[in-house]
């Protein structure tokens, strides 16, 4: 059975449906008075109809009540009503939060097990400890070593404005001090009426988006996650790991220890993305080195406010030369130095001034290398615990953030580099480079890394698309290494993808060169990985190129939207197991980096089980997981879970490496591929061979409204083709999210299962389900999916937007979801499903309200398709984007 999330899936505690109340109270009064009686009494009236709907036993007739005082309402109203109900939403999301950090308040103080097993990092850890064949000296050297990259990726499923995430915060704020003050009325009283204020200003906020972000906009969101949060959390992190293995094996972790760097896509990320532009990447790394200055003056000026001791080593004598304030006197110019480069940066970026680089921040050493001689003067004058305090948490932030926070990761799609040679060949050496043959291609590409001299020089590309690519390589020479992380090649389709990349970063030359990385993540590229990787790792001068180490990226998005969850599954499982064979055959170092989004269609779910989940000896303490969408804020914007979050990540990479999955059984391996044989067919027959499959996903779901939503920099599809394949996996999985169908996480599941449900391989099943963490995992998954999935909904949609023929459509897809359903149940052994029920009480309440979001987006599609010069337009414009927002909210995990 998997590990709970401590958020995504709570249990309704007393204190929990306390907070959602008071915030609905408090919020009905706000509407009250700002929209009088009249409207409030409507608001609720449709709030107890929808409660009530919840639970009657016949949805279609119940529902028809609310539906028919959606109907009557003005656009201006319906607008209102949207917002209501969205912020509701919002809000219970924020309770849950808080509900979630007293969690682990009430763990931190007793110590007391919530609701399940090995939830947190200290109880992973002790039993650990505890197995007999796991010695401790290979814990420590594991958890000393590990190397966790955790990259932000830009976040087009975000759909609420940095000034609400800014609000919700001072609500966070407000209720944690309600719990601090609870016998304190009159202390009670003000907090009441500051959140009576602020819910105030947030009813008189536009709560959406009015223009599209841009890439340096993504990056200034991505970063202020790390100053608010994370800046403070990894040093707490670091000290609770550290305090683990004093207390389990009497001795602390190196003090320079450091097993987790973020990295950033916010601005690197050109993969079918015309507004990320080599200015762009440049600019948006100037940021970050500014952002980051700034957060190390402000620690160093309190250090140096803090350190008025006279007391000191004979180095930092030398260096100051007298005084009553040597640490201060030693440590100002470093604070300086952060200074200058702040303030150098912002004038450049607001005032075009000339920057000189010289005067910079340019290497994390710089930071360190004062902070040790500090350190060390410390521990010789008996102030080892001045040694071990805000100075440590500052060394440990220098080696976590270094120059500029995040490493920024530069990803590209294939052809754009092939293009690029191609014009320089066509011109240089009057060959078609496009139509030579991959081995021509290789060779090519060989004798340029091998040689000493440069083929491309001085030439002048005419191409504009080639030209941008190769300003990106240019620009990457000039910046300096620490700010840098891999270079990420998209549809990698062949071995010359990945040698064209080495071939021009040595064309550009860059010193220090990025990794390169080659993402599989169509169902074609995951099964040509193996022979791609095998024809690179078989040549000894490759092997000597890449120092022996390798890091490739899987793809979650595009290989479910290409095949169906069961098997792009169970391909990216089979990727890795074959890649791991060439790395231990050919002495090859391997790094999985895995390109996961929030939801289930994309390989969203709680770490642990994510990790547990992967073949065995796939992650030995080192990986790299993207983080993406809405999830960033919940994972990482409040800091109590920010703290949970980064120690399951630590905790969930050591037990994967010290304690890995069985290898699957022959008779699992064949089943699980014959499931995903039956799951693709079933999966591509639903998407390929009706065309009124397509023409339903487009007039039943809104994703045609989701490019209005101004959330992401990047165009929705790849290129400007109208079809399923074009589109982007993320608002192929939001749109399907929107109607509560879910498709992407279990469309082709159902005949997958009742296969392997047959007498004939229902005792292997059985054994899959209970003993293999991979095939659990999946069905754990799927059983999320059911608990938010509601079909129902989905007829809503159907009885405004579809004709007789997609509401045949509709009722198909609503069968298969049922065959899921009922197959999920015999499958799953009855004590899980019970333990499932409890964690997903929360759906319930949900409902309440994302239901009515549900009834209101249809009915609003239909009078803007209908009435398309109607007055008022704009208002339902607007509910129509409000809907979605409160959707996704309810979701919690739609991209």
């Amino acid at each position: 059975m998997q590990k709970r999330d401590l958020y995504y899936e709570r249990i309704p505690t007393k204190l929990l449906r306390e907070d959602v109340k008071y915030l609905g109270n408090i919020l009905g009064k706000v509407i009250k008075e700002q929209e009088g009686n009249k409207f409030f009494k409507l608001v609720e009236k449709i709030r107890k109809l929808s409660k009530a709907n919840k639970k009657s036993s016949n949805f279609n007739q119940s529902n028809k009540k609310v539906i028919k005082s959606i109907k009557a309402l003005s656009p201006k109203n319906t607008f209102k009503v949207t917002r209501a109900f969205t912020h509701f939403m919002n809000f219970i999301n924020l309770a849950e939060l808080i509900d979630a950090s007293r969690s682990l308040n009430e763990y931190e103080n007793n110590k007391k097990k919530i609701a399940n097993n090995n939830l947190f990092i200290e109880e992973i850890f002790e039993n650990l400890f505890r197995k007999k064949n796991i010695k401790k000296n290979k814990i420590y050297d594991t958890a000393k070593n590990l190397n966790i990259g955790i990259v932000l990726t830009a976040h087009p499923t975000e759909v609420k404005r940095r000034t609400i995430i800014q609000k919700y915060h001072t609500i966070i704020e407000i209720l944690e001090k309600r719990n601090l003050f609870k016998n304190s009325p009159s202390k009670l009283k003000i907090l009441d009426k500051k959140l009576y204020d602020e819910l105030t200003i947030i009813w008189n906020t536009d709560d959406l988006k009015r223009s599209k972000p841009s890439p340096y906009d993504e990056a200034r969101w991505g970063l202020a996650i790390i100053e608010e949060s994370l800046w403070d959390t990894i040093p707490k992190v670091y000290r609770k790991l550290n305090s683990i293995f004093v207390k389990n094996t009497k001795k602390g972790l190196p003090k320079n220890f450091n097993p987790i760097e973020f990295g950033s896509w916010m601005g690197g990320d050109r993969d079918g993305n015309p507004n990320v532009t080599a200015s762009v990447t440049k600019e948006v790394i100037l940021l970050s080195r500014w952002e980051a200055a700034k957060l190390y003056e402000k620690s160093l000026t309190k250090i140096i406010r803090s350190y008025s001791m006279q007391k000191c080593s004979k180095k930092i004598l030398k260096k100051v030369g007298k005084s009553f304030e040597p640490y201060r006197v030693f440590l100002r110019p470093l604070r300086d130095k952060m200074r200058i480069t702040h303030r150098s940066i912002e004038q450049h970026l607001v005032n075009k001034k000339h920057l000189n680089f010289k005067e910079l921040l340019n290497s994390r050493e710089e930071i360190l290398k004062p902070l040790r001689v500090v350190r060390e003067s410390l521990e010789q004058n008996q102030n080892e615990n001045l040694a071990s305090g805000e100075l440590l948490d500052l060394m440990r932030r220098a080696k976590c953030f270094g120059i500029n926070l995040a490493r920024l990761d530069i990803r590209q799609e294939s052809s754009r580099h092939s293009q690029l040679i191609s014009e320089l060949v066509k011109k240089k050496f009057k060959k078609d480079y496009l139509k030579m043959k991959e081995s021509e291609k290789i060779q090519f590409l060989k004798s340029g890394l091998l040689s000493k001299k440069n083929k491309i020089n001085n030439f002048q590309f005419k191409n504009k698309e080639n030209k941008e690519v190769w300003s990106t390589f240019k620009i990457l020479a000039d910046e300096p290494s620490e700010c840098l992380g891999a270079y990420v090649i998209s549809m990698t389709n062949s071995a010359s993808d990945i040698l064209s990349v080495s071939f021009l970063q040595k064309e550009a030359n860059i010193k220090q060169k990025l990794r390169v990385v080659p993402l599989f993540e169509t169902l074609e590229d995951l099964i040509n990985a193996k022979e791609i990787m095998k024809s690179l790792f078989s040549q000894t001068w490759y092997r000597k190129l890449i120092n022996y180490k390798q890091e490739v990226m899987i793809g979650y998005s595009d290989s479910s939207k290409d095949a169906g969850k069961i098997c792009a599954s169970w391909h990216q499982y089979k990727a890795q197991e074959e890649i791991i064979k060439l790395g231990k055959r050919f002495g090859i170092k391997i790094t999985f980096f895995h390109g996961r989004g929030g939801s289930a269609g994309r390989g969203g779910g709680p770490i642990q089980a994510t990790l547990r989940s992967q073949p065995p000896n796939s992650v030995n303490g080192k990986i790299r997981i993207t983080d993406q969408g809405e999830v960033i804020q919940q994972k990482y914007g409040y800091e109590p879970l920010a703290n949970y979050n980064l120690c399951s990540y630590i905790s969930a990479v050591t037990e994967a490496t010290l304690n890995p999955p069985p290898n699957p059984k022959i008779s699992w391996r064949l089943l699980i591929e014959k499931m995903s044989e039956i799951s693709k067919s079933s999966y591509r027959k639903n998407i390929n061979q009706s065309s009124d499959f397509i023409k339903y996903f487009k007039t039943v779901t809104p994703h045609r409204a989701l490019g209005k939503l101004s959330i992401g920099s990047r165009p929705s599809r790849r290129k400007n083709i109208d079809n399923i394949k074009s589109l982007r996996a993320i608002p192929w999985v939001f749109a399907w999210t929107q109607i509560r169908l879910m498709l992407p996480a279990w469309l082709g599941s159902a005949e997958a299962l009742r296969y392997s449900h047959i007498k004939k391989f229902r005792k292997t099943l059985y054994d899959m389900e209970r003993n293999w963490p991979f095939f659990n995992s999946m069905l754990d998954m799927l059983d999320m999916v059911i608990s938010k999935a509601d079909p129902e909904i989905s007829k809503i949609y159907e009885e405004y937007l579809a004709d007789e023929n997609l509401k045949r459509v509709g009722k198909k897809l609503r069968f298969q979801f049922k065959v899921i359903k009922d197959l999920n149940k015999k499958i799953t052994p009855k004590e899980i499903l019970n333990s499932r029920k409890q964690f997903r009480a929360t759906v319930f309440v949900r409902n309440i309200y994302s239901e009515v979001l549900n009834i209101i987006q249809p009915i609003v599609i239909k009078k803007l398709k209908d009435n398309k010069n109607m007055k008022n337009k704009k208002y339902l414009n607007d509910a129509l984007l409000t809907s979605i927002a409160g959707i996704s909210a309810a979701m919690k995990n739609t991209g």
